[in-house]
């Protein structure tokens, strides 16, 4: 409102209205005893009569003027209630209309814990009318068995402590809503408790989903249990198998040898065969025994000496010719390294043929160590190359021709490594097969990072 028309200037002008009939009449009242000390009652009465008049003649006349002041003064501070009650209203309305379609329950109890406002979500949620919660207590709508945890809530309440928690409540059909509740305190105005403001989340579908992903949680441990149980059984039962299959293989082999050399003719080719098939069924087994030891968790890469592996492989052939010179190597690797060399070499020695020669190569590569096994065999032919480490996953079968290169295909990648096969003399191929892999050197004292699992190993980086 403006300051001319503030209710503060009527009263004033009130003021000075009564203040200046004041003064006359005190004016006109010295006067008429100073002058008129012995002036009859009659007189006087009528002197009064008539300056009263005058008094009130000129009290009109200053109001008149100031009548427009006034009136405006009165309508401005009516408009101005009325304006700031049709605001007081709309905030109302718009508070009222926010509360009443929130997605969140709101509701309000007093000191005595007693509901006294709650709203539409908040009851639905609880499957009552609003009506049907107003006036009762907090409690009726708790387990009994949470009410404990309740209490000690409103004590905290009381002590003027807002919260947040988790909390279950009962619905109207006696099933638990689960809630996430955001308490205020309230105090009058000598700062006691006065009840509590709180919104609620419904969030059962979460611990519902919560719930569901907990007992999933339990049965994948019971099954990963029961996995790894039947993968103990399972083991056990091929730890027996291959040890006593091979143990009677190699007897079967021992018979066959003895027995070949007592034969003559198509018994004796007859028996050649059967120890082909019985050599046969030994290598299996021991792919077989590899591939387990691969699938198993690895205990990480150690230092190796390839030189000694080397050395170990080539004295198990000690009826083929074979040429190496000695390469002092450390190469980051694990136990199953000898395989590699095993299955490069006696495929050499099987495919080769009679007369066959091998030669066994370390170098140095960029950090790396390449290892070349190269055999004056038939060799392999350019459209077999890219394909020769993959035969046996093309063929899906656990026998069969390729296993032991994808074998060495398999442990070489498990080193980070490569392998490939070239011609060992470039260009022709029928004159003998080169295969080559790399490892990563892993030589003592080389600059370099010491990994967790090298064993004291000091791997030099490469880029």
């Amino acid at each position: 409102m403006n300051q001319e028309f503030q209710p503060a200037n009527i009263y004033l002008t009130l003021g000075k209205i009564g203040v200046f009939a004041f003064v006359l009449m005190s004016v006109y009242q010295f006067v008429k005893d100073y002058f008129y000390p012995d002036i009859s009652l009659a007189d006087s009465h009528l002197h009064t009569v008539i300056f009263t008049t005058l008094l009130a003649v000129t009290a009109a006349f200053f109001a008149l003027r100031k009548r427009q002041a006034l009136l405006k003064m009165l309508v401005a501070e009516t408009n101005e209630r009325r304006v700031t009650g049709e605001a007081l209203q709309k905030s109302e309305e718009k508070f009222r209309s926010i509360v009443e379609l929130a997605n969140e329950g709101i509701l309000q109890i007093d000191s005595r814990h007693m509901i006294t406002y709650v709203n539409n979500t908040m009851a639905a949620m609880l499957g009552y009318s609003v009506e049907g919660m107003l006036g009762r207590p907090l409690t009726d709508f708790h387990f009994t068995e949470e009410l404990d945890a309740h209490r000690s809530r409103m004590a905290a309440r009381e002590q003027g402590l807002d919260g947040r928690y988790e909390c279950r409540l009962r619905h109207r059909d006696g099933s638990a809503r689960w809630v996430l509740v955001s308490a205020t305190a309230r105090k009058d105005g000598n700062g006691r408790f006065a009840g509590s403001f709180a919104m609620f989340t419904d969030i059962t579908e979460r611990k519902q989903t919560e719930e569901a992903l907990r007992r999933h949680t339990e049965d994948l441990a019971r099954l990963h249990q029961q996995l790894a149980s039947a993968n103990r059984e399972a083991n056990l039962y091929l730890d027996i198998l291959t040890h006593d299959i091979r143990n009677t293989e190699n007897v079967a082999n021992l018979y066959t040898d003895l027995l070949i050399e007592t034969l003559d003719g198509d018994e004796r080719a007859y028996m050649e065969k059967l120890q082909r098939s019985i050599k046969k069924s030994i290598e299996i087994l021991g792919n077989v025994s590899t591939i387990r030891r691969i699938h198993q968790p690895s205990g990480g890469h150690k230092c190796v000496d390839l030189d000694a592996v080397i050395r170990g492989e080539i004295a198990q052939f000690p009826e083929s010719t074979i040429r190496y010179v000695a390469a002092d190597r450390q190469v980051l690797a694990d136990d199953l390294l000898s395989e590699v060399f095993s299955n490069l070499i006696g495929n050499a020695v099987k495919f080769g043929g009679p007369g066959v020669e091998i030669a066994v190569r370390v170098d140095d590569e960029d950090g790396f160590v390449r290892v070349s096994i190269e055999d004056t065999g038939p060799g392999v032919p350019d459209d077999q190359k890219p394909e020769i480490f993959h035969r046996y996953e093309k063929r899906r079968r656990g026998v069969g021709e390729g296993l032991g290169l994808f074998l060495v295909q398999v442990l070489i990648e498990r080193y980070d490594g490569a392998i490939w096969v070239e011609d060992r003399v470039p260009g022709r191929p029928e004159e003998g097969a080169a295969f080559r892999f790399t490892l990563h050197n892993a030589a003592h004292g080389d600059p370099g990072v010491l990994t967790d699992d090298a064993q004291g190993c000091r791997v030099t980086l490469i880029g």
